[in-house]
């Protein structure tokens, strides 16, 4: 029996179900990753101490820690999703991310409140993770569940879609305000502004997410009287193995990407001394131009299966994690390191569009955001939570700049292994 459900959704619902999914993705990832690009400026505000990196590190370990909450925040709305219907859940999740994230716009600093401000900072950190636990697998969840059996794929691609995009609007963001503004202003007020940006976005997803129908096949869930009360419970105790296949999976697909879509920029800036208006510029472009790659794979995945795409993409991270790392090294040159960043940017796709597809279709419906929400937010603890902290560690302790290719090497070979236990699921899924 198939894992999703083969009623159709109206053609005018999955429209919106589409843009909301692609839209809401965007935006979360946005005001999630501000911080990563930022943390630099703003560092030594709340974290002040006499060597930069030291301070850096430390904006990165509440970087990192707002992915912590994040399996906490799979778990509630996980649940809620699957007992109440995905709708009502992505209001709340969007609401919540928006706001925590307009807060961090207006925080005071170290000086004007002592240590007050590093732990508000914390707090609404831990806030994001919360709500960004439930809101990509709730989107991924959801759009799946409304699009046709036959492109389950195509539709299935336009949340990670969105993460392409809200990086590359992240990028561009902070690119644009540096580029306006003198390092003392951007120091004194600049770093707010992107922050500030989430305001309006937020309020436009939420206008969109108003015009949202449940999915047809939540609908026939609740009908049949199937909904299950003990969604955790549930997911653990009857498909703990896929939870953890989902866990590794994540790790293999983020490890590697987040060396591009984030870490980078970073290394670039700090490590390199490069000027951030040019790194975070290219990155935002690159990002851009690989972006329409997403729906490709996804369609091709419809035809082809969603195995040998994902497998292709791996060995591309596997191959060219450390090469990317050893040109940047051996060269300040951005029109030398945008090509291979381009190439190296554009594996993504081919991973992303099929794997996060494959989560929603292992998984029955009844447990099918909960289960793919513990799994995923488990892996992002590891790969994008604290994958750029272990990158500037393996730097700091090596003395070796190169070494944060070493990341993505082995992120990829454990998504090399886990995938010869996954099932291809583009026909066929798990069992009622």
């Amino acid at each position: 029996m198939t894992a999703v459900s083969t009623t159709v959704a109206r053609p005018l619902a999955l429209r919106r179900s589409a843009v909301a999914s692609l839209v809401g993705s965007a935006v979360e990832f946005y005001e999630f990753t501000i911080y990563g690009f930022l943390a630099v400026v703003f560092a030594p505000l709340f974290f002040p101490a006499d060597d930069p990196a030291a301070s850096t590190l430390s904006a990165l370990a509440v970087f990192g820690g707002g992915y912590l909450a994040r399996p906490l925040g799979g778990v509630l709305f996980g649940a809620l999703g699957d007992r109440i219907g995905r709708r009502p859940v992505l209001m709340a999740t969007i609401f919540l991310m928006g706001g925590a994230s307009m807060l961090i716009g207006v925080l005071p600093t170290y000086e004007q409140a002592g240590l007050l401000a590093p732990a508000l900072l914390l707090a609404l950190r831990l806030l994001q993770g919360l709500s960004a636990g439930g809101e990509f697998t709730g989107a991924q969840t959801y759009i799946v569940e409304m699009a046709p059996a036959n492109r389950r794929g195509l539709y299935g691609s336009l949340p990670a879609l969105g993460i392409g995009l809200g990086f590359a609007v992240a990028s561009l963001v902070v690119a644009g305000t540096s580029a306006a503004l003198t390092g003392e202003q951007m120091t004194a007020f600049g770093w707010r502004l992107p922050f500030l940006l989430c305001v309006p976005l937020t309020i436009a997803c939420l206008f969109l997410r108003l015009r949202l129908e449940d999915s047809p096949e939540f609908a026939a869930i609740a009908a049949r009287a199937e909904l299950t009360r003990t969604p955790v419970r549930d997911a653990v105790r009857g498909h703990l193995p896929d939870i953890l296949r989902v866990a590794a999976l994540t790790v293999a697909t983020l490890g590697p990407g987040f060396l591009a879509k984030l870490y980078l920029g970073i290394h670039l800036v700090q490590v390199e001394g490069m000027d951030p208006v040019h790194v975070y510029g290219l990155l935002g472009v690159l990002l851009l131009i690989t972006a329409a790659l997403f729906p490709v794979m996804g369609h091709v995945g419809d035809r082809r299966g969603r195995r040998p795409i994902i497998a292709a993409g791996f060995t591309a991270f596997a191959l060219l994690s450390l090469p990317l790392f050893l040109v940047v090294d051996a060269t300040r040159e951005l029109w030398i390191i945008a090509p291979v960043l381009l190439v190296f940017a554009a594996v993504e796709p081919f991973v992303s569009a099929a794997v996060y597809t494959t989560f929603a279709e292992l998984f029955p419906g009844r447990i099918r955001y909960t289960a793919t929400s513990i799994g995923f937010n488990l892996g992002t603890i590891v790969a994008a939570g604290f994958g750029p902290y272990i990158c500037s560690r393996l730097v700091a302790w090596s003395g070796w700049t190169p070494a944060p290719g070493l990341w993505g090497v082995a992120c990829a070979a454990l998504g090399l292994l886990v995938l010869l236990t996954t099932r291809e699921t583009r026909r066929t899924g798990p069992a009622r």
